[in-house]
């Protein structure tokens, strides 16, 4: 049954944390995880997280199961959390959020319901993206393709290159962006890029795919929002993936939420 599977690729970022593990100088710093750490190379918990655990300890009545979309009060918060309080998205019922096993779930999730939706769509990342993304989608049967998005000589975006490439994109594309903290070469575009890069959707139809990992590590929670946002706005449909394993010290909890063009 299993004789044919093949081993990936070896991932870079598990090839670093190796050679941290090696190195024997004690001055060295974990560059490997995409999270908080300390000077002491601890991760600590947030105090509010801290508080809200003892809160569901004390006050706690079940642990039945769950439904399907998860925790009732924890996907609207995140909606609003990333759609804005305000959003039309929201006060109009077009978008609906479920909580999933971390951000990752929330992609393989968001990547199912794209191969159920629309078999035949392709999904276009940037060059480079998260190592995971380029197994996670072809793991759901969808065809994976890449965009021109940095430059390493110049540790810089390819702005143009990335633009004239979502020209090309339309219906039946799906194309995956990086909220914010791109990785993993951490260039984002700025807030008239994103707004470009939201007016080339809305015109060209294709479907917009954020991966919002990192939210408030690289500005603020408000303007690492901005991307889905402006998508939100401009587009008919969205799919975001957001994870609370980085920022609010979650590592289980991530969600999907989907934007459609009609309630």
């Amino acid at each position: 049954m299993f004789q044919h599977l093949n081993a990936l690729p070896p991932d870079p970022i598990l090839g670093l944390l190796a050679a941290f593990a090696k190195d024997q100088n004690p001055r060295k710093i974990d560059l490997g995880v995409g999270v908080y750490r300390d000077e002491n190379g601890n991760t600590p918990m947030l105090d509010c997280v801290v508080a809200a655990e003892k809160t569901l300890f004390n006050t706690q009545t079940t642990k039945t199961y769950l439904g399907p979309p998860g925790v009732v009060g924890f996907n609207q918060a995140m909606g609003e959390l990333i759609l804005g309080k305000d959003s039309e998205a929201l006060q109009s019922g077009r978008a609906r959020t479920i909580q999933t096993p971390g951000g990752t779930g929330g992609l393989r999730v968001g990547a199912d319901l794209v191969k159920i939706a629309t078999p035949e769509a392709e999904v276009w990342a940037s060059d480079p993206t998260w190592a995971n993304h380029s197994a996670l989608f072809p793991g759901a049967g969808i065809n994976m393709h890449s965009y021109p998005y940095f430059d390493a000589d110049t540790s810089s975006l390819r702005y143009d290159d990335m633009m004239q490439a979502l020209q090309q994109r339309g219906p039946g594309d799906v194309v995956l962006f990086h909220a914010c903290c791109h990785n993993p070469c951490g260039v984002s575009p700025n807030p008239e890029q994103w707004q470009q890069i939201a007016n080339i959707a809305a015109e060209r139809g294709f479907t917009p795919f954020v991966d919002m990992a990192y939210m408030g590590f690289e500005r603020s929670v408000e303007e690492d929002s901005l991307a889905v946002r402006l998508f939100a706005e401009q587009c008919p449909e969205l799919i975001v993936a957001s994870s609370c394993s980085k920022g609010c010290s979650l590592s289980t909890s991530g969600n999907m939420a989907k934007v459609n063009s009609t309630p």
